[in-house]
């Protein structure tokens, strides 16, 4: 963990050192497909076959689709969290677009029986702020330790997930969750969420009672936090950070973006461990260490018309990197055009000598 952390903060340093640095050396830093374009015509019926390379970098994606709802327990021990993760809200949606394009949601659980998605997922940065700093503040309720955590969670799954998108459900608490964690983890695995959990030590110190095992069925962790702003902001993106360390499975699709013009398919054909089956590699990943996988893509076309869209490596069904196809619409050669002309010309004239 700490490696892919120290390497996590170097690259995005380095992602602030300018255009010049960034288009130097993008493919050395973060998660990436190449070619990063590719351009072919193709007539109708037409296919090409290109290999594509995925590399996985020990250092983390820069380019991912990343969704993240915010879940906030906001009982009455959890006054001084709140405030500071509103003070917080700018800092840590900067740091999150480290990651990638990053959508984010506001939801909150109390105690008893209110909770909601105060806000649905959401790219501007402004309307993400002030979603986090609506959050409401209980200071009377929850007097009993248990809050509605599992509930919020459920409510919390039912955003509006972008196709493609690596998700999480992020929550701060500092109590146990009443109901059964059994409803939390399928709600999460419904739509290959994963939960962190980000634990304070108000409330008795029992968040981890029911976040941890959710957290273990999902592929997320907990993470210890103080109250300081700084502290939940790291914690945030450690959380994150340790969602992306390890992985089961990698392709490349366009998600249906081709179409109707452009079909798509791929075969894997080479993983440096694991397996290829299909369109997929599978194996027991992680970024300790930087992997290379690679895949024949055949572009096929159905339909006429110049098509243009983003062929993504998928990393357990989640983006992290995107190149970009484009594809004209192939027109017959001169010999051909000579042909199709000659035989009209003569439909033309038997059509004449039969009138």
């Amino acid at each position: 963990m700490v490696q892919f952390l120290t390497s996590r903060l170097r690259a995005l340093s380095a992602a602030t050192l300018g255009a010049a640095a960034l288009f130097s050396a993008p493919l050395a830093l973060a998660d990436s497909i190449s070619p990063v374009s590719f351009s072919a015509d193709l007539g109708v019926g037409d296919s090409v076959t290109i290999t594509k390379t995925v590399v996985i970098k020990s250092t983390g994606p820069t380019e991912a689709l990343l969704d993240v709802m915010f879940l906030f327990d906001t009982t009455g021990s959890m006054g001084e969290e709140i405030a500071s993760a509103k003070a917080k809200a700018a800092s840590i949606l900067g740091s999150l677009a480290g990651f990638g394009d990053v959508a984010t949601g506001t939801g909150w659980y109390n105690d008893p029986g209110t909770m909601g998605l105060m806000a649905n997922l959401t790219t501007n940065n402004a309307t993400a702020i002030a979603n986090i700093n609506a959050v409401p503040f209980a200071p009377g309720s929850g007097g009993d330790a248990d809050e509605q955590g599992v509930k919020g969670i459920v409510e919390a799954t039912g955003a509006a997930w972008r196709a493609g998108s690596n998700r999480f459900v992020l929550a701060f608490g500092d109590a146990a969750f009443k109901g059964d964690n059994a409803d939390a983890i399928a709600a999460l695995n419904g739509v290959d969420a994963t939960f962190i959990g980000i634990k304070f030590l108000g409330g008795g110190s029992n968040f981890s009672l029911d976040a941890d095992p959710i957290a273990a069925a999902t592929g997320g962790s907990v993470i210890d936090s103080t109250a300081s702003g700084d502290d939940i902001a790291d914690a945030i993106i450690a959380g994150i950070e340790a969602g992306f360390e390890k992985y089961g499975s990698v392709t490349v699709s366009d998600l249906g973006a081709g179409l109707p013009e452009i079909g798509v398919s791929a075969v894997c054909t080479g993983a440096d461990i694991g397996v290829c089956g299909g369109a997929f590699a599978t194996g027991a990943y992680d970024r300790s260490v930087d992997r290379t996988f690679t895949f024949d893509v055949t572009f096929t076309r159905l339909a006429a018309g110049d098509k243009s869209f983003s062929t993504h490596a998928i990393v357990d069904k989640g983006i992290v990197a995107s190149e970009r196809d484009t594809f004209g619409t192939k027109v017959p050669e001169p010999g051909s055009l000579a042909l199709l002309a000659m035989g009209l010309l003569g439909l033309g004239a038997s059509r004449r000598r039969v009138h």
